[in-house]
Order: structure tokens, then sequence, then C-alpha cells
């Protein structure tokens, strides 16, 4: 078998696995009235999810046709491939790259009224902690960042950095969404901002995984810094 035939097989066999999870699951939705509430008033927001989340993101935010920001690397081409199969458009590059064309796309995309989604700690770490990009997107475009999450007790976890995530067939995810984070405090600086939102999205995991109980399982000590 070729090289772009494993590459093809493996994309197939992604999407398939997060489709047919998805079937089985039983989702519960807390606070979504929140976006609910963003999206009637047609306020456009940034929707900052934690790397290890976008699997089954993928599959959850996939009828809403996000815009996703997916980094420039091997693994971003295979998660850009499995989201745009799911209805996503895939915004390439990453928060952090300055003046990139990924950056300009994302301002554009909230400029014309459009949410859009960003994994802050991505695309290598390390897990939960939030690059400046996401906190200066926000303020420059004055939009609110909202964090979500999710929970399973029953969920594979990968060894790779992020612990990448995946609920077991026939689980209940809990769906978990924060208050809009908006940063227009004149007297804040960017390191300020970051961390502000970086213990916000950490917070909500850690309210996620008790909520669950899955904080028993899977405990994770950065959470804990």
């Amino acid at each position: 078998m070729g090289e772009l035939a494993r590459i093809y097989l493996k994309r197939v066999s992604i999407a398939a696995i997060i489709w047919l999870i998805g079937l089985t699951v039983r989702i519960v939705r807390i606070n979504w009235n929140i976006i609910e509430a963003l999206e009637r008033d047609g306020q456009p927001y940034l929707l900052g999810l934690w790397h290890n989340n976008i699997l089954f993101f993928i599959y959850f935010l996939g009828p809403y046709r996000y815009p996703v920001m997916i980094s420039r690397s091997r693994d971003g081409d295979d998660i850009n491939w499995v989201a745009e199969r799911f209805g996503f458009l895939g915004v390439r590059g990453s928060p952090s790259a300055g003046a990139s064309g990924a950056l300009r796309h994302a301002l554009r995309l909230l400029s014309q009224g459009r949410p859009v989604i960003v994994t802050p700690d991505g695309p290598r770490g390390p897990r939960y902690e939030v690059k400046p990009g996401i906190a200066g997107l926000a303020r420059k475009r004055r939009v609110p960042i909202v964090p979500i999450c999710y929970s399973a007790p029953r969920r594979w976890e990968t060894r790779s950095w992020d612990r990448a995530k995946l609920p077991k067939p026939f689980s209940k995810v809990t769906v978990l969404v924060g208050n809009p984070i908006w940063l227009n405090d004149p007297d804040a600086d960017e390191e300020a901002d970051r961390q502000r939102v970086e213990e916000a999205m950490r917070r909500l995991v850690r309210m996620a995984e008790a909520y669950t109980g899955a904080d028993a399982t899977f405990p994770d000590p950065v959470l804990m810094k």
C-alpha cells in the first residue's frame, strides 16, 4: 500500500470511528443557552476548546458548521480532512502566528458575524496552556471567548502530549459551556488576559470532570496548577 493510500485509510478510519461513536452516545448539554443567546443576538464569538476535546467535538459541533483554526502540520492535515467531512470550514494556521493568512481570515470571519473555534493549547502544547493569540484576537475584534468542554467517565485517552480523549460507545457525555469572557479592561496587559482565559478554561474542565466523576478515574495533575 502506498503512502497516499495509507493516509487516506487513516483519515477515513478516524472519521468512521468518530461518526459511529457519536451515533451511540447520550449527550447532556449544560449552559447551552449561552451559545443560543449569542447566536440569537448575532454576536460573533471565539469558541475556546482544549486540543484534547477536538475529536468528539468534530462530531458534536459539526452541524453548526463553525470555522475552526487548525495548524499547518501533519496532524493538522488529518484533523482538517476529517473536520471538513463533518461540515467545518478549516482555517489553516495558528492563532499565535502573528499576521498570518489564517489570522486575517479569522478576523474577517468575525467581522462578518461568524463565530470561530480556537484550540489555544494546540498544536504542540503544553496541555491546558493558553497561547497569547486567542486573547489578542478577542481584544482586536471586541468579541467574547466562550469556553466549552466535555466530560465522559467512560472514555479512551491517548498517551499523546494532550491526552486526547474520546468517549466510549453508548456512554454519557456531558457538554459544559462557560460564561463568555470579555477582554475589555484597558488596564490589563496581554499576559493578564492570557492568564484569565487559561484559568477560566481550566476551571471549566475541573467542573465538568468533578460533575461526572471522571476526575477520580482520569486525574490530571496539570489541571491542579
